[in-house]
């Protein structure tokens, strides 16, 4: 299990992963946001002709439907940072992504 920053547009708060997640944050995140709009299982995010959804929603995805035997888990929200270069000291090698 790894580390990860992720965001929706807000303050972003530390995830500890799966290794193949944080590894390969990216695809993970784009398959979540694909499955958004095709999976009969995520009509709960469908608002109106959109869909609406946070980091909070693909941890839930990870422990629900990816990975049920390897539970992801909040470990802190952090402050406001207005650059990576800002990012707390323990968590500069973390993988990000902001949906």
């Amino acid at each position: 299990m790894k580390n990860v920053l992720l965001s929706a547009d807000n303050i972003p708060s530390v995830y500890l992963v799966p290794d193949c997640v944080a590894d390969n944050l990216k695809k993970y995140c784009i398959e979540f946001c694909k499955w958004l709009w095709k999976s009969p299982n995520a009509k709960k995010y469908h608002i109106g002709r959109g869909v609406c959804y946070n980091e909070k929603d693909f941890v839930e995805y990870l422990n629900k439907w990816i990975f049920p035997n390897e539970q992801s888990k909040l470990i802190e929200t952090l402050e406001w940072f207005d650059s990576p270069s800002n990012i707390p000291e323990k968590y500069k090698g973390c993988q990000r992504f902001n949906f």
